[in-house]
């Protein structure tokens, strides 16, 4: 069964369960591949987690049986998942804009999330650059900020969080005490529970003690991994981005690896193509993601 298939087989799954209980483990052992890995990619091909992704369904088809029955509220609250028609009325007025009771009244149209249907084609007529590098224990060290991957908030929390930190001095700062590696965006600490993760704009760990760091800093330690490494060259963020999703949608489905589930993160090297803007067509960067065999 190939990848496309066992994913599609997955969503399937998460339908079924709609009115019960979702297991997101054996949603992911059904496309084959780890929770971690499952999660995160899922957020980006999909734009937003597998429970997400749930709650709008679970909150669309119980808008359509409002709309298509008498039943009462409190029935239709508790078939989706939730306890209370106070905590449903909340959810459904938080998604559409309007009570469930609204929800009723002829002529009301409400803006739902059909199911999923997979659309993703593997191409063969572009390559993605990458290089298989072994790398022992990492100690990083950084400023960070929680972000979702859910309806894309990383996206635009993250290039904001650079930004805020380029102006205060805390980039330049951490930049003038890089080692080789340069600066880095460490991806860590997910947690699937409310598809959340940490964010650091960091370096290696200085050796030296009298180093002076940005107050704040904390550290973060990345275990021994394989990586596979991808290049990226353009501006920032679109550039990096893309190969984010390049690497989701087309290099993982079509090869024999999986997401090993440590930290993952950006590099941002000293420029040695003369290179002096981030929005450059020949920024360099590169996305270090930890693998290991399906």
């Amino acid at each position: 069964m190939d990848w496309t298939s066992r994913l599609m087989d997955a969503i399937g799954y998460l339908e079924d369960s709609l009115e019960g209980e979702v297991n997101y483990e054996k949603a992911a052992g059904m496309a084959n591949c780890s929770l971690f890995h499952f999660c995160r990619m899922f957020e980006v091909v999909f734009g937003s987690s597998p429970a997400e992704y749930v709650r709008r369904r679970r909150l669309s088809r119980s808008a359509l049986d409002l709309a298509a029955s008498g039943q009462k509220v409190i029935d239709i609250a508790l078939r989706y998942g939730w306890d209370t028609p106070e905590s449903f009325t909340k959810a459904f007025k938080r998604c559409f804009g309007i009570t469930p009771t609204e929800a009723r009244q002829s002529g009301t149209v409400l803006e739902t999330w059909p199911p999923i249907r997979l659309a993703i084609t593997l191409r063969g007529d572009k390559s993605m650059k990458y290089r298989i590098v072994e790398k022992g224990p990492i100690n990083f060290t950084g400023i960070a900020v929680r972000t979702t991957s859910s309806e894309n908030e990383n996206l635009k929390t993250i290039p904001q969080f650079w930004l805020e930190k380029g102006n205060d001095g805390t980039v330049e700062a951490l930049g003038k005490e890089a080692s080789p590696f340069g600066l880095v965006g460490v991806c860590y600490d997910y947690k699937v529970s409310d598809n959340t993760f940490a964010y650091a704009i960091a370096i290696e760990k200085p050796t030296k003690a009298s180093v002076s760091l940005p107050a704040g800093c904390e550290e973060i330690h990345v275990p021994p991994a394989t990586y596979a490494v991808f290049e990226s060259h353009g501006p920032m963020p679109d550039a990096i981005q893309q190969v984010w999703k390049e690497v989701y949608s087309e290099w993982f489905p079509s090869s024999e690896y999986e997401h090993a589930g440590t930290p993952d993160f950006e590099v941002y090297p000293k420029q040695e193509n003369g290179c002096d803007s981030d929005l450059s067509a020949d920024f360099y960067s590169e996305v270090w993601i930890p693998i290991r065999k399906k």
